[in-house]
């Protein structure tokens, strides 16, 4: 299927032995506004088939991999699943999704990742993923696994922890029912938040504090319950700066894009990036 400007286009990795499922699957994304690359359907006739596939993935917005004891030993999906990991890994973004046709187990590089079980569900399948990128293009700036994500015992619920400053959100896993203190211990030990950034031997640096916010309101500590949290929504990370020089504090500010403190813009800059690298979106390489 022809790829649209305003329809994410999803690549679709699968064995030959299974292509009636990667046809039911591209059909079922048609139909809720994202197209399929399946190269029977998006290859011309007589087009050289490797660059055709390295232009499919390069171009789409996600990658869906269909497992099964059909993709063993296939040396086409397993190009085509390690390429998609090397991007996702690489920009740090979620990009590769897999889908389990049956209960073969997954090769030990994509073991550790979250997976989909099919169970003769195509039509389910659809609708999951549908419906999580459809939620991460709401939060309206790239959404990122979390670096540091721990185990979370009990009911969950997944919370957008958007920073506008650094134009990036992480999707966190949280208890359902979680105190304010609670949520910010979860936020800092997911995103690897940095109490402070230091350079020349601890002569000049950066203190960091953080808050959290829904809408234009705080989010305290104390708070016993965050009443009305649900699945899918976006909490706001608020960054406080404190810089301190040779001579000691000397200035406090919010983080923004054009935030210096008392230390020259190009020294916060170099800080703030060193602190912060490890959440920020890499950029797609100029094709």
């Amino acid at each position: 299927m022809p790829h649209t400007a305003d329809r994410p286009n999803v690549f679709l990795s699968f064995s030959g032995n299974d292509r009636d499922s990667a046809r039911l699957l591209a059909k079922e994304f048609g139909a809720r506004g994202f197209d399929a690359f399946v190269d029977e359907l998006s290859i011309a006739p007589g087009a050289d088939l490797l660059l055709a596939i390295n232009r499919g993935i390069d171009e789409s917005d996600y990658f869906v991999l269909l497992w099964s004891r059909h993709t063993l030993d296939r040396k086409w999906v397993a190009a085509e699943w390690t390429a998609a990991l090397a991007r996702d890994l690489d920009q740090r973004r979620c990009f590769l999704f897999v889908v389990r046709l049956d209960d073969t187990p997954l090769p030990t590089l994509l073991a550790p990742r979250k997976y989909l079980d099919a169970d003769d569900d195509l039509v389910a399948v659809a609708d999951a993923l549908a419906a999580v990128w459809r939620r991460d293009s709401g939060v309206g700036t790239p959404v990122l696994p979390p670096p540091g994500q721990s185990a979370v015992s009990g009911p969950t619920i997944t919370v957008y922890v958007r920073n506008r400053a650094l134009a990036v959100a992480h999707a966190v896993k949280v208890p359902a029912a979680t105190t304010g203190r609670s949520l910010k211990n979860l936020v800092r030990l997911a995103l690897a938040l940095p109490d402070q950034e230091t350079k020349f031997d601890g002569a000049v640096g950066i203190r960091f504090g953080y808050e959290l916010l829904r809408g234009e309101e705080r989010i305290p500590d104390d708070m016993a319950a965050v009443a009305g949290l649900a699945d899918g929504d976006t909490v706001d990370l608020e960054v406080r700066m404190e810089s301190f020089g040779p001579d000691g504090t000397f200035a406090k500010s919010a983080f923004r894009q054009d935030s210096s403190g008392g230390l020259p813009p190009e020294m916060v800059q170099r800080l703030v990036r060193s602190a912060f690298d490890h959440l920020i979106p890499r950029q797609r390489r100029p094709r």
